[in-house]
């Protein structure tokens, strides 16, 4: 039998499996979205949203998909146009929103892209897009794209909190993290990218996005080194007042 072969009967069988509650599909990249689902359970959290920033592809290696088929839906922010028409046609339910996310007061900035596979390092961070040229990928063009704040998405498009924010922007996750107005919009749980893709390749974790965060009220639940989510303290209240009742 060949590789590609073992490969197909490997996948149909753990279909097969998967149809028979023995195990669970995740569409993250490594089984983020199921560590989200199951915290959710959990606590029992009803009338769950999301914000998607940077949400690239509609289901491959996106952390929101579980949640769109359990029925919810959310707002998908991504900069490029060609993935904000995959998002509309396989998500109708979401909002899709084809902008960036700033961090100061600049209305709109340079957006580097990448080309076919390698779009997933598009970023509208000059600094990483260069560490990534320099790691063989080649800028494929620069464009000019539109940016708002993200305590002003938030406020547009959800009467409270999201539920959950992933955050996935090559660069920027912590710069817009400390844009966030935490006392208006603290989500319950935040998944974010926490390690720095440096020159030689070596993932370093970024402590000071971690500590932030812990800073603001929030706990590490779980890590996959790339990811880390985070959940809100106030779980912890919910989950104690259930038990007393």
């Amino acid at each position: 039998m060949t590789l590609r072969l073992k490969r197909i009967f490997r996948k149909f069988k753990s279909c097969l499996l998967v149809m028979r509650g023995y195990g669970k599909v995740s569409f993250s990249q490594f089984g983020e979205d199921i560590l989200l689902t199951s915290i959710l359970d959990r606590f029992e959290v009803e009338n769950i949203t999301y914000l998607d920033i940077g949400a690239n592809e509609p289901v491959r290696i996106n952390n929101t998909y579980n949640l769109y088929l359990r029925g919810y839906c959310g707002v998908l922010v991504e900069p490029n146009l060609h993935l904000c028409n995959k998002l509309k046609n396989k998500r109708p339910r979401d909002k899709v929103l084809n902008f960036g996310i700033g961090i100061n007061n600049e209305i709109e900035v340079d957006y580097y892209m990448f080309e076919g596979i390698n779009g997933v390092y598009n970023t509208f961070s000059k600094e990483t897009a260069i560490s990534t040229e320099k790691e063989g990928i080649p800028i494929q063009k620069i464009i000019k794209l539109p940016l708002k704040n993200i305590n002003e998405v938030i406020s547009e498009h959800f009467t409270s909190p999201p539920t959950v924010l992933s955050l996935d922007v090559e660069g920027l996750d912590e710069n817009i993290l400390r844009t966030l107005n935490f006392d208006k919009h603290a989500p319950l749980l935040i998944c974010v990218e926490t390690v720095n893709f440096s020159v030689s390749s070596a993932l370093i974790k970024t402590t000071g996005l971690i500590d932030f965060l812990l800073s603001q009220g929030y706990f590490i639940y779980a890590d996959t080194h790339i990811n880390t989510i985070f959940c809100h303290n106030r779980l912890l209240g919910k989950l104690s007042g259930s038990k007393e009742q």
